[in-house]
């Protein structure tokens, strides 16, 4: 065991330290694309509570008014969320706001999906940018997010931390830091043209790539995964190029899990997609998981060994030490290091948290908010 763990180290690290090459490949945003049209959905389900600030934050877009719109897709809203739209359409009759109502969510597995794709439809434009009701969208996103769209992009990736409010309890900084470490991957890995994830709380595509790839249709199956799994698709069936907005000024905050049973059915819902990427992601998710069995296993037994077995820690500080550089890399030019004072103990957290996530997920059954049409597995 210990030396495949060993093995699995030198290989991880090594896979780390070329993904991280591909910061130098991104690419800076352009002015040549002027100000095309843009389309801004939110689908939005019971969030009555969120949806007046999101509001807030879209008026403060610096984005010319008369060159975009937003569109909310009430997902049979059973709260006040359609009052509150109303209330506020009317105190602002110059907004570019657009409430669209879902049809038809009992009939469909991915309610949200299902909104979002009606949302699609009947959007002006061409460009098409996507965040969720509880975030709030920093005034520069709009502009920031459309200028990575030169002719050749048909995708933006954008970062959305957890950090409203600001983190304080140790879950709360542990999910800012996951969320960051995603992120990282994400943006290094689209430098090499092949981003590993994406966020549906900050992403943007054209609706040329939506057509092209026929929408969620391919997807429909899946609870979730309008934004990783469409991802999947845009890569392996369009050749547009998918790139990374690495600007702290695309940034779209989002709000912080309310409780750990929250946090617990969300991680549940993104592990349960796991074996739906395809035979090339599954299979190096499949190594992930095994690398940090093999670690949480070789360190208890080295623990339970005299002398201890010194193999596992150089397997962990090595690990570390990779992930560290990542984390580094992309966080100072996001302004965002201060997320990483949690590192040491997160990166020791992490690891059972991989462990139980990855063998849970595939076999969970999710939903999209309350009263899902389905509950059946994610692919079902």
């Amino acid at each position: 065991m210990i030396p495949l763990l060993i093995a699995l180290t030198a290989l991880y690290m090594t896979a780390l330290l070329f993904i991280l090459q591909g910061f130098r490949r991104l690419k800076p945003p352009s002015a040549s694309m002027g100000r095309p049209f843009i389309s801004v959905l939110i689908a939005a389900r019971n969030e009555a509570a969120h949806i007046t600030p999101l509001l807030e934050a879209l008026d403060r877009q610096d984005y010319p008014r008369d060159r975009h719109e937003i569109l909310i897709i009430d997902d049979d809203s059973s709260d006040t969320t359609v009052k509150e739209i109303d209330r506020w359409q009317r105190a602002h009759p110059g907004s570019p706001l657009r409430l669209i109502h879902s049809q038809g969510r009992d009939q469909v597995i991915s309610p949200k999906k299902h909104a979002l794709a009606q949302g699609i439809a009947a959007a002006r434009g061409e460009i098409l940018l996507f965040t969720d009701a509880d975030c709030l969208p920093l005034s520069t996103w709009i502009s920031a997010l459309q200028g990575f769209f030169t002719p050749e992009v048909g995708m933006v990736i954008g970062y959305s931390p957890y950090e409203i409010p600001p983190p304080r309890s140790l879950l709360e900084r542990f999910l800012a830091l996951e969320s960051l470490s995603l992120a990282a991957l994400a943006a290094a890995t689209s430098g090499w043209k092949r981003p590993a994830t994406c966020t549906g709380r900050n992403l943007a595509y054209r609706k040329t790539v939506w057509k092209e790839v026929d929408g969620f249709t391919a997807i429909a199956g899946f609870i979730s995964g309008d934004d990783d799994l469409f991802l999947k698709q845009v890569l392996e069936r369009t050749r547009w190029q998918v790139t990374y907005a690495l600007t702290p000024e695309a940034i779209v905050p989002t709000r912080l899990l309310t409780n750990s049973r929250a946090f617990f059915r969300q991680r549940l819902r993104h592990a349960s997609k796991g074996f739906h990427y395809g035979p090339k992601m599954t299979t190096l998710l499949a190594l992930a998981w095994l690398y940090n069995l093999l670690l949480v296993a070789g360190t208890i037994q080295s623990l339970c060994q005299s002398p201890m077995d010194p193999r596992p820690w150089m397997a962990w500080a090595g690990k570390s030490m990779a992930e560290l550089l990542l984390l580094i890399r992309f966080a100072k030019p996001m302004r965002r290091l201060q997320f990483l004072g949690i590192f040491p103990l997160a990166e020791l957290l992490h690891v059972g948290y991989v462990v139980l996530f990855g063998a849970l997920g595939p076999l969970s059954r999710i939903h999209w908010k309350e009263n899902a049409a389905s509950t059946a597995p994610a692919g079902a």
